[in-house]
């Protein structure tokens, strides 16, 4: 079972044709959600400037479910969780395919491109984010699929104030801001509107009814071994409390000069009623105190 509904004029890409090698990592989602699954992610720099992010998500399973006890800054809480077993990811979170079948599906990336441009240029925006692409992988003589494929593009750039930072765009020299920051000052400045992250209340308009620009925020540098990690946060809301907000993919994501989007979060798709349904307050204290996941082969 997919968390997320796969359109039927599903289009393909492989790994192997592609002309620029993918940086990939794995993040392992035990500590963010309580689940002992993987992601993988695929970094595929289009240019010096433009990097195309696939996010293999870990397939849903329906048949078992356990409650444990979860404990988020020394204070425990319940929460549901789902039973994952100790499948093997290679058949949930793949599925071997037919190549001669597929293979009139199979796109390049400038299909992607193409995709996303407008007669403005690139069109980065939430809407955007899809799950219509899935990438394959040869693995011998069998080709696989990835069920559940996040497709998001974002722009590395450097701009100066006064000029803003677009939504989308990686920018490492901006003033940092933290969630709680922007928390504290969205409600001295708007006391009676919902705070864009807030996930107890109802379901919020896009784009917040013009009193904020949806964009990605730098909150922090650190560390990541001998690099220079920069982290980010998505200031966008909830567009459905209860249904599908893969507009927000990954919502807070950790970014490395040249090896690209190292960790990050994807809360919507654990949070997603029809899949693993992490619980409310496990997710806010995620959001609230940046949890992100980082790379197992940069640990």
């Amino acid at each position: 079972m997919s968390c997320m509904s796969i359109t039927s004029a599903q289009k393909y890409i492989l790994l192997d044709g592609l002309q620029v090698k993918p940086k990939e990592y794995t993040l392992k989602t035990k500590d963010l959600y309580g689940i002992d699954k993987k992601i993988s992610i695929y970094n595929i720099f289009i240019s010096n400037n433009k990097i195309l992010l696939f996010s293999v998500l870990p397939q849903y399973d329906a048949k078992t479910y356990r409650t444990e006890a979860t404990d988020y800054e020394k204070l425990t809480k319940v929460i549901s969780t789902t039973k994952v077993e100790n499948y093997n990811d290679q058949e949930t979170d793949w599925e071997k395919i037919d190549y001669d079948k597929i293979k009139d599906k199979i796109k390049e990336v400038w299909n992607i491109e193409s995709d996303i441009m407008s007669i403005w240029g690139w069109d980065i925006t939430p809407e955007k984010k899809t799950f219509e692409y899935q990438i394959v992988k040869k693995l011998g003589k069998d080709y696989y699929a990835a069920k559940n494929c996040l497709t998001e593009v974002f722009n590395i750039e450097t701009p100066k104030y006064p000029i803003a930072t677009p939504y989308g765009t990686i920018n490492i020299i901006e003033p940092k801001v933290t969630i709680k920051e922007m928390l504290e000052t969205f409600k001295k400045q708007y006391p009676k509107s919902i705070f864009p992250l807030d996930i107890w209340e109802k379901s919020q308009s896009r784009g917040g009814d013009g009193i904020y620009t949806v964009r990605n925020y730098l909150s922090k540098e650190y560390k990541v071994k001998n690099d220079n990690a920069y982290q980010f946060w998505t200031l966008d809301s909830w567009w459905s409390m209860h249904g599908d907000n893969h507009h927000r993919g990954i919502d807070r994501f950790v970014y490395i000069p040249e090896k690209g989007i190292i960790g990050g979060s994807y809360d919507f798709y654990f949070r997603n009623p029809r899949g693993f349904r992490i619980a409310d307050t496990v997710l806010w204290q995620n959001i609230i105190n940046e949890k992100v996941m980082i790379a197992e082969e940069l640990k």
